[in-house]
């Protein structure tokens, strides 16, 4: 049984093009960025030091990745068995969410299941932050966009 979204690529509403246009331009990226002056860039922005933690816990096995936001600070735990681009890739979409202001992820607590990764794929925030991730790595990438594709 084919999914809604074979083959149907995955469009950012109006709405959250708006959004994540708006949250792009409130942080100066250039290439030859560090993943640590990206999160010094995204915390002047939110206002809180940002604080990462990479994770081996069992309870993410199913989860690459999470922010929590307490008065004082931003908690991001990414998941440290990754490899060093996957996570990168992890830590710019929990960026992303909070650039767009996202407050929590919807994720499951259990097992993936093929419902849940229809919610997931069709949740307009998860769009938006996985957005983000991909155009925070091509602002800050060193290589031309061809070169990316071929090397």
């Amino acid at each position: 049984m084919a999914r809604k979204y074979d083959g149907v690529p995955v469009a950012l509403s109006r709405a959250s093009r708006t959004a994540t246009t708006a949250a792009l331009s409130g942080i100066h990226l250039a290439p030859g960025m560090t993943a640590c002056e990206v999160v010094e860039a995204v915390s002047t922005v939110i206002g809180k030091p940002i604080f990462l933690e990479s994770t081996v816990d069992d309870r993410f096995k199913t989860t690459t990745g999470g922010f929590a936001i307490t008065p004082e600070f931003v908690v991001i735990v990414f998941r440290g068995i990754d490899p060093h681009a996957y996570q990168m890739h992890s830590l710019f979409h929990e960026l992303g969410h909070l650039l767009c202001g996202h407050r929590l992820c919807d994720r499951p607590v259990t097992q993936l299941e093929s419902g849940t990764v229809d919610q997931l794929l069709w949740n307009e925030a998860e769009r938006e932050a996985e957005f983000l991730a991909y155009k925070i790595t091509s602002l800050i990438s060193r290589k031309t966009r061809n070169n990316q594709a071929f090397g």
